[in-house]
Protein backbone atom coordinates (compact mmCIF):
# COMPACT_ATOMS: atom_id res chain seq x y z
CA UNK A 1 0.00 0.00 0.00
CA UNK A 2 1.58 3.56 -0.99
CA UNK A 3 2.05 5.66 1.68
CA UNK A 4 4.16 9.01 2.93
CA UNK A 5 4.34 7.93 6.27
CA UNK A 6 3.96 5.18 8.52
CA UNK A 7 3.73 5.43 12.52
CA UNK A 8 4.37 2.75 14.59
CA UNK A 9 3.19 2.03 18.67
CA UNK A 10 5.19 -0.26 20.38
CA UNK A 11 4.46 -0.79 23.98
CA UNK A 12 0.73 -0.03 24.55
CA UNK A 13 0.30 -3.03 26.06
CA UNK A 14 2.38 -4.72 28.51
CA UNK A 15 3.10 -8.63 27.75
CA UNK A 16 2.20 -10.01 31.27
CA UNK A 17 1.78 -13.62 30.34
CA UNK A 18 4.85 -14.93 32.28
CA UNK A 19 3.12 -13.27 35.39
CA UNK A 20 -0.41 -13.87 34.95
CA UNK A 21 0.80 -17.86 34.87
CA UNK A 22 3.18 -17.33 38.22
CA UNK A 23 -0.17 -15.80 39.97
CA UNK A 24 0.98 -12.52 40.24
CA UNK A 25 -1.12 -9.48 40.49
CA UNK A 26 -1.90 -8.01 37.52
CA UNK A 27 -3.74 -4.45 36.55
CA UNK A 28 -2.60 -2.62 33.85
CA UNK A 29 0.85 -4.35 33.80
CA UNK A 30 2.53 -6.33 36.94
CA UNK A 31 1.57 -4.93 40.22
CA UNK A 32 4.77 -3.42 42.00
CA UNK A 33 5.40 -1.71 45.45
CA UNK A 34 7.46 1.01 46.16
CA UNK A 35 10.76 -1.33 45.81
CA UNK A 36 9.53 -2.83 42.36
CA UNK A 37 8.29 -5.99 44.28
CA UNK A 38 5.50 -7.94 43.07
CA UNK A 39 2.98 -9.52 45.21
CA UNK A 40 5.29 -12.25 45.29
CA UNK A 41 7.96 -10.59 47.31
CA UNK A 42 10.78 -12.75 46.19
CA UNK A 43 10.01 -11.48 42.68
CA UNK A 44 10.47 -8.37 41.27
CA UNK A 45 9.41 -6.32 38.11
CA UNK A 46 10.65 -3.21 36.38
CA UNK A 47 10.23 -1.19 32.95
CA UNK A 48 7.38 -1.10 30.65
CA UNK A 49 5.11 -4.09 32.30
CA UNK A 50 5.64 -2.45 36.10
CA UNK A 51 2.36 -0.69 37.77
CA UNK A 52 4.02 1.05 40.15
CA UNK A 53 2.91 4.02 42.78
CA UNK A 54 3.15 7.17 41.36
CA UNK A 55 4.52 9.28 44.58
CA UNK A 56 3.68 12.05 42.67
CA UNK A 57 0.35 12.86 41.93
CA UNK A 58 -0.97 9.78 43.75
CA UNK A 59 -2.18 6.11 42.64
CA UNK A 60 -0.91 4.26 40.37
CA UNK A 61 0.79 4.38 37.36
CA UNK A 62 2.81 2.41 34.14
CA UNK A 63 5.82 4.34 32.36
CA UNK A 64 7.19 3.19 28.86
CA UNK A 65 10.83 4.72 28.97
CA UNK A 66 14.39 3.62 29.19
CA UNK A 67 15.39 5.80 31.94
CA UNK A 68 12.47 4.57 33.89
CA UNK A 69 13.44 1.09 33.86
CA UNK A 70 17.26 1.66 34.63
CA UNK A 71 16.17 3.40 37.85
CA UNK A 72 13.95 0.80 38.93
CA UNK A 73 16.46 -1.73 38.26
CA UNK A 74 18.68 0.13 40.69
CA UNK A 75 16.01 0.11 42.77
CA UNK A 76 15.89 -3.54 43.02
CA UNK A 77 19.49 -3.72 43.92
CA UNK A 78 19.45 -1.91 46.22
CA UNK A 79 16.92 -3.97 48.25
CA UNK A 80 18.78 -7.36 46.56
CA UNK A 81 21.53 -5.79 48.28
CA UNK A 82 20.29 -4.62 51.39
CA UNK A 83 20.11 -1.30 51.40
CA UNK A 84 16.71 -0.51 49.96
CA UNK A 85 15.25 2.79 49.05
CA UNK A 86 12.13 4.05 47.21
CA UNK A 87 11.28 4.71 43.93
CA UNK A 88 10.59 8.29 43.74
CA UNK A 89 12.49 9.19 40.57
CA UNK A 90 10.86 12.14 38.12
CA UNK A 91 10.08 10.38 34.67
CA UNK A 92 11.92 12.02 31.87
CA UNK A 93 12.20 11.19 28.41
CA UNK A 94 13.71 12.26 24.90
CA UNK A 95 13.41 11.54 21.43
CA UNK A 96 15.48 12.48 18.32
CA UNK A 97 13.54 13.91 15.58
CA UNK A 98 15.55 14.11 12.71
CA UNK A 99 18.39 16.89 13.87
CA UNK A 100 16.19 18.17 16.97
CA UNK A 101 16.21 16.48 20.14
CA UNK A 102 12.97 17.09 22.65
CA UNK A 103 13.33 15.89 25.91
CA UNK A 104 10.46 16.25 28.61
CA UNK A 105 10.86 15.77 32.15
CA UNK A 106 8.19 15.15 35.05
CA UNK A 107 4.28 14.69 33.98
CA UNK A 108 2.77 17.76 32.77
CA UNK A 109 -1.09 16.12 33.86
CA UNK A 110 -2.71 18.49 36.16
CA UNK A 111 -0.51 21.80 35.84
CA UNK A 112 -2.00 25.15 36.15
CA UNK A 113 0.59 27.36 34.42
CA UNK A 114 2.44 27.47 31.39
CA UNK A 115 5.78 29.19 31.01
CA UNK A 116 7.31 30.02 27.64
CA UNK A 117 11.15 30.39 27.46
CA UNK A 118 11.86 31.34 23.83
CA UNK A 119 10.18 31.04 20.51
CA UNK A 120 9.48 28.59 17.98
CA UNK A 121 9.72 31.74 15.95
CA UNK A 122 13.06 33.16 17.09
CA UNK A 123 15.06 29.74 17.00
CA UNK A 124 15.18 26.34 17.00
CA UNK A 125 15.50 25.77 20.90
CA UNK A 126 13.07 26.46 23.45
CA UNK A 127 11.95 25.10 26.85
CA UNK A 128 7.99 24.94 28.22
CA UNK A 129 7.60 24.53 31.86
CA UNK A 130 4.64 23.51 33.36
CA UNK A 131 3.78 24.81 37.05
CA UNK A 132 1.61 23.41 39.56
CA UNK A 133 0.14 25.79 42.44
CA UNK A 134 3.49 27.90 41.91
CA UNK A 135 6.02 25.20 41.45
CA UNK A 136 7.89 23.46 38.54
CA UNK A 137 6.63 20.42 37.80
CA UNK A 138 7.35 19.45 34.56
CA UNK A 139 9.19 21.07 31.05
CA UNK A 140 9.44 20.00 27.91
CA UNK A 141 13.16 21.21 26.06
CA UNK A 142 13.97 21.25 22.47
CA UNK A 143 17.17 21.36 21.31
CA UNK A 144 18.94 22.27 24.39
CA UNK A 145 20.57 19.36 26.42
CA UNK A 146 22.63 21.99 28.56
CA UNK A 147 19.25 23.47 29.45
CA UNK A 148 17.38 20.34 29.91
CA UNK A 149 19.94 19.06 32.44
CA UNK A 150 19.20 22.46 34.35
CA UNK A 151 15.30 21.81 34.13
CA UNK A 152 15.41 18.57 35.24
CA UNK A 153 17.10 20.14 38.73
CA UNK A 154 14.46 22.91 38.69
CA UNK A 155 11.22 19.91 38.55
CA UNK A 156 13.04 17.69 40.77
CA UNK A 157 13.55 20.19 43.60
CA UNK A 158 9.45 21.60 43.20
CA UNK A 159 11.29 24.84 42.48
CA UNK A 160 9.30 28.14 43.43
CA UNK A 161 10.18 30.49 40.98
CA UNK A 162 8.52 34.01 39.65
CA UNK A 163 7.43 33.04 36.32
CA UNK A 164 8.67 36.30 35.16
CA UNK A 165 12.23 34.94 36.25
CA UNK A 166 11.48 31.69 34.27
CA UNK A 167 10.47 32.91 31.26
CA UNK A 168 13.07 35.75 31.11
CA UNK A 169 15.51 34.84 28.28
CA UNK A 170 17.96 37.82 29.59
CA UNK A 171 18.53 35.29 33.12
CA UNK A 172 20.83 32.21 32.28
CA UNK A 173 18.45 29.50 33.20
CA UNK A 174 21.21 28.22 35.17
CA UNK A 175 21.03 31.31 37.49
CA UNK A 176 17.83 29.81 38.35
CA UNK A 177 19.80 27.14 40.57
CA UNK A 178 21.21 29.84 42.20
CA UNK A 179 17.65 30.85 43.80
CA UNK A 180 16.80 27.04 44.56
CA UNK A 181 19.66 27.66 46.69
CA UNK A 182 19.14 30.91 48.52
CA UNK A 183 15.13 29.42 49.14
CA UNK A 184 17.12 26.60 50.82
CA UNK A 185 19.58 28.42 53.24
Amino acid sequence: MPTDLVLIGIGLHPNVDLAVEAGLEIENGIVVDEFCRTSDHAVFAIGDCSWHPDSEHGGMRRLESVPNASEQARVVASVITGAPRAYTSVPWFWSDQYDLKLQSVGLSAGYDAVVLRGSPDEGRSLVVFYLKNGEVRAADVVASPRDFAIAKKLVGARARIAPERLGNQAIELKELLGDLKAASA
